[in-house]
């Protein structure tokens, strides 16, 4: 590995399982911590990190990547599919709610794929051009949910009990409209979005709608093999097939891609001051109050601002533009536009947004959950206390790990990695009778097999959680010895 450079020193085996493996890890705790754009900001930020690294990219290229491949993955996560997969009970409906997952599954990793390719590409562009590609993003959002899913013309959900508002439309046309500014005014950068992009796009098509027939399958199977957990089979298919496309993708394009890690483009027409040339001690303390305020302002203050507005436009109808707006904007691609910006000025808002947000909202799904799902009463104050110390302790360990002489992107993936596998663990156990069980069992009956009756779907999740685990652990300790082995550090700039 001395005489090879280190995006050349791995086998095409290992571009595309590693990720693959990666993300099926990420999708499957993202469907069991929490949902929403939140929850899918999980395998957005274990696939990239992991990227980074097979790129040799310095932290400050891989801070841009990670947090636009984190929100970028993480913004198809608004999009409802649950009465989607309903449809696929039905033989008359079978059809269209494989289309409807196929659909959106494509969608989702076509805008994915098209937001990782920006990351690349996003030190090289100007501002000017960054900023009008986002802005581009948004309108297309706001012209597909407004003149395709809200009147409902295309219509995947249940029209009839409950009908869900989808979104798929407006994130296809916004993913059509940033390729399309990219295309015209920056044909030079295009491609790399837009190869990631096309890769999301099979991956994710083939990921979500193959791994909806897996979750159909429950219906055709005898009823003694119903416990078996079908729905995460779906998730954990999703997100092996779309990061294998991922790494395939950036394995077909390493030659093009490493180099744009190590290069740095500064922008001297750029609107903003440039925070990260502080120097002096202060820095330190600095890089903390950023994080907790992105943290803070991410999972605590948006919403609030947005609550504020729904309230006040609670007189005007439902099909006026403005709610669409303000869906939209005051949403998370909305947010999330905002801290791809506020990312590309700062690393610290790049690693906290992609780090210390997606490990401390799937603590806040967590203690969320405890009593719907476990039943178990947990006051308030403990609550609290659990969340502001597992933020303190991510946006600690962020800063130190930041400002240390040779950061190393695995050490932040192994942290990642074993805190939401812990808040996966803690979920699991998070059942009220696994500890003062109100059932026993019965005659004849050990409580061994009581319990693998009781909860043998779950001990399958999380067989298959601890495998896909232990594989992406090796994987990055394997990373962190040839890094060792090759002499490379990563510089902070």
């Amino acid at each position: 590995m001395r005489n090879l450079p280190e995006s050349q020193a791995r086998s095409a085996a290992t571009w595309i399982l590693i990720p693959a493996v990666v993300m099926s890890l990420g999708w499957g705790l993202r469907g069991y911590i929490g949902g929403g754009p939140l929850g899918a900001m999980i395998p957005g930020v274990l696939v990239s990190l992991l990227l980074c690294r097979y790129l040799n990219y310095s932290t400050r290229a891989a801070a841009v990547v990670v947090a636009f491949g984190t929100l970028g993955i993480a913004f198809v996560g608004e999009e409802t599919y649950g009465q989607t997969l309903g449809l696929l009970r039905n033989s008359d409906t079978f059809w269209w709610g494989l289309t409807g997952t196929t659909l959106k599954g494509a969608i989702w990793g076509l805008l994915g794929g098209a937001m990782l390719g920006l990351g690349f590409v996003a030190r090289q562009m100007a501002w000017r051009h960054l900023l009008l590609s986002l802005a581009c993003f948004l309108v297309g959002v706001i012209v597909g949910i407004h003149f395709i899913n809200e009147p409902k013309l295309i219509y995947f959900s249940d029209p009839v009990d409950r009908p869900r508002d989808e979104s798929w439309a407006g994130f296809l046309l916004g993913a059509l409209a940033l390729l399309a500014y990219l295309r015209v005014f920056q044909p030079h950068l295009v491609w790399i979005p837009a190869r990631f992009a096309l890769a999301g796009l099979i991956g994710g098509g083939i990921g979500f709608g193959g791994g909806s027939l897996l979750l159909a399958l429950r219906f055709h199977v005898a009823q003694p093999w119903h416990w078996l957990p079908y729905w995460k089979f779906m998730e954990f298919a999703f997100g092996f097939l779309l990061g294998a496309a991922y790494g395939r993708c950036a394995w077909k394009l390493r030659d093009r891609l490493a180099p744009l890690g190590k290069e740095i483009a500064i922008d001297s027409t750029s609107p903003f001051p440039a925070f990260e040339s502080t120097h002096d001690a202060s820095r330190w303390w600095i890089s903390l109050l950023i994080g907790a305020a992105v943290v803070a302002g991410t999972l605590y203050g948006w919403g609030s601002v947005a609550e504020g507005v729904s309230s006040a436009m609670q007189d005007v109808p439902r099909d006026d533009l403005r709610h669409t707006l303000a869906r939209v904007l005051l949403g998370f691609t909305g947010m999330g536009c905002l801290l791809m910006i506020l990312s590309r000025l700062n690393l610290s808002v790049a690693w906290q947004t992609a780090v210390s947000v997606t490990i401390v909202a799937a603590g806040i799904d967590w203690q969320r959950d405890l009593l719907p799902r476990g039943d178990i009463e947990l006051s308030p104050s403990a609550r609290l206390a659990f969340v502001v110390s597992l933020a303190a302790i991510s946006i600690l360990f962020v800063s130190f790990w930041q400002h240390r002489r040779t950061p190393k992107l695995m050490d932040l993936f192994l942290f990642a990695t074993c805190v939401l596998m812990a808040i996966g663990y803690m979920m699991g156990l998070g059942l009220s009778e696994i500890w003062w069980p109100t059932v026993h069992a019965g005659a004849g009956e050990s409580q061994f097999a009581f319990v693998w009756r009781k909860y043998r779907s779950e001990i399958v999740v999380h067989a298959i959680f601890t495998t896909l685990g232990l594989i992406s652990v090796w994987a990055a300790l394997r990373e962190r010895r040839i890094q060792a082995i090759s002499g490379d550090r990563l510089p902070n700039g």
